[in-house]
């Protein structure tokens, strides 16, 4: 009989401290943080033209809008290109010259794990 509730205690010590040192192992898994992107404008005349570039990671952009200052709504169809990171991404047209901060919502795909992205870059533009 002594032997069996001495048996019983290590049995429950061993499944206790089994449960104690096996629930500390999760790993806890960090969302990748999502790519960046900068903006700059180049004015021509009464027009700006804008380049971009992901500064963080090669990207698979579906489309980019492009809203200025003004909340006149602009999609540049970006088709689904890759683009490594820091290669300059052009918008194909030239913009109406408006004063003031223009956003840029980046849509699309991250290379290397297909994880999909809708981020927001701004730049403000100000002058003559």
């Amino acid at each position: 009989m002594k032997t069996n509730k001495t048996l019983l205690l290590i049995g429950l010590f061993l499944l206790s401290a089994a449960v104690f040192t096996t629930s500390g192992c999760k790993k806890k898994t960090e969302t990748p943080a999502d790519p960046s992107f900068v903006v700059s404008a180049i004015p021509t005349g009464d027009n700006l033209e804008f380049i971009g570039y992901c500064s963080t990671d090669d990207v698979r952009l579906t489309k980019v809008i492009i809203r200025d200052p003004l909340l006149n709504q602009y999609t540049y169809t970006a088709g689904g290109d890759i683009w490594l990171m820091n290669e300059g991404i052009t918008f194909g047209d030239a913009y109406a010259k408006q004063l003031g901060t223009w956003r840029f919502t980046f849509v699309g795909s991250v290379v290397s794990d297909s994880r999909s992205f809708s981020v927001e870059a701004t730049i403000s533009v100000t002058g003559k």
